[in-house]
């Protein structure tokens, strides 16, 4: 097992996320996997001294908007740069799929409202290579970054997707609008997202001062 260790962390004080008191140790890697923790005399290929440093898991950051820049971007950050290693976006029901190409303003609308993200940035990076839910996460899979993302499915996005202007004018859902959203979030769940997000705020609102087409429902 010494010739395939890849990492050993030495020396550093673990908090191992299980509640239990920091515990000084080194820490091995192996194949992309931690094979021992504890007193590793084997010596690994890359060796780091983390005296007087924490060595924890990665963070999981359930609340993010990397929704466009996982698109263009293969960095992160801000999160890459504070020991998060798994980031979910696609929250407050604002994203960009799924999404036909006559609606494509409104979701950067109001992603910029709610989430004061720049419209030039997003026109210049999203490259729209996906109508469905599921052609945006191929997309996201194109792009090699430096975290994992996971994907809800925004509500906002469905409801303008079956909707179009009737959804911004927040008219309430026809029986036939709640059986295609219905649709489209079962087929978003096999393809693989992480859950469902949507938004009740009043502070929600789109470049233009339009709340959130989410607000009211059905």
């Amino acid at each position: 097992m010494a010739e395939d260790i890849t990492l050993v962390i030495r020396n550093g004080t673990v908090v191992d996320g299980t509640g239990g008191d920091p515990f000084e140790a080194d820490v091995a890697v192996a194949g992309g996997r931690i094979v021992d923790i504890g007193t590793v005399s084997a010596r690994g290929a890359e060796e780091i001294d983390a005296r007087g440093k924490l060595v924890t898991p990665g963070f999981v950051d359930i609340h993010t908007h990397y929704d466009g820049q996982a698109v263009w971007d293969s960095h992160m950050a801000p999160s890459a740069w504070h020991g998060v290693t798994t980031a979910i976006m696609g929250n407050c029901g604002v994203g960009f799929a799924p999404c036909r190409p006559a609606d494509r303003e409104k979701l950067v609308e109001l992603m910029e409202g709610v989430e004061d993200i720049p419209g030039p940035v997003m026109h210049e990076g999203l490259n729209w290579q996906w109508e469905s839910f599921g052609e945006y996460l191929t997309a996201l899979e194109r792009k090699p970054r430096d975290i994992d993302v996971g994907a809800l499915l925004p509500h906002a996005a469905v409801r303008v997707f079956v909707m179009g202007e009737r959804a911004i004018r927040h008219e309430a859902a026809t029986a036939d609008d709640i059986a295609a959203m219905r649709a489209i979030t079962a087929d978003a769940m096999r393809r693989g997202a992480f859950g469902f997000s949507t938004s009740r705020t009043i502070s929600h609102k789109s470049l233009k001062g339009d709340y959130t087409p989410t607000l009211q429902g059905p």
